[in-house]
């Protein structure tokens, strides 16, 4: 690996840690401001104020994280095969030759007999289509969602339905 090769690793490797660092570094501000608010208000003898409040729990946040990770998972399937099937072409009479020849000298057999093996067994150059299986594990978080949250208990007891599926309701 040469320089040039390796310079876009170390710039996006660079460029991650300096957004991981100034990430860190707001999070700290951003505490050392609450602490100062706080003793501030111990100060003064007001009440101590106790940070932002965060919204009601629902269990309606699994079914949103279940759409959002189940469509990206898809997408990204699509996306992938889309982009394996365009990016697929047959090899070249060229690149046939090459391999027949080097066929022939690993084995040791004729040119002849090289090139029909080359010719049987054309690999196609691009992405492969296999490269789609990994949108199977969004699609498969968003399904575990999906299913904790058709399944839970609490959904249905906080929407006053009864638990169970066939109780009467009292």
């Amino acid at each position: 690996m040469n320089n040039s090769d390796l310079a876009p690793f170390v710039f996006f490797l660079s460029l991650g840690l300096t957004l991981i660092l100034v990430v860190a570094y707001l999070k700290y501000r951003k505490q050392v401001m609450l602490h100062e608010e706080r003793m501030a208000a111990l100060d003064k003898g007001t009440a101590i104020p106790l940070g932002r409040d965060p919204g009601p729990w629902s269990p309606r946040v699994y079914l949103l994280r279940g759409l959002i990770w189940s469509f990206s998972g898809a997408a990204l399937i699509v996306c992938l095969l889309g982009v394996a099937w365009s990016t697929t072409r047959p090899q070249t009479l060229e690149d046939i030759s090459y391999r027949a020849r080097d066929i022939s000298r690993n084995l040791q057999i004729p040119v002849d007999q090289a090139r029909q093996m080359a010719e049987k067994d054309q690999v196609g150059r691009g992405l492969p289509a296999g490269v789609a299986v990994l949108g199977v594990v969004p699609l498969g978080v968003g399904m575990a969602y999906l299913v904790f949250y058709f399944t839970d208990d609490s959904r249905k007891r906080l929407a006053g339905a009864p638990s169970e599926p066939f109780a009467p309701r009292s």
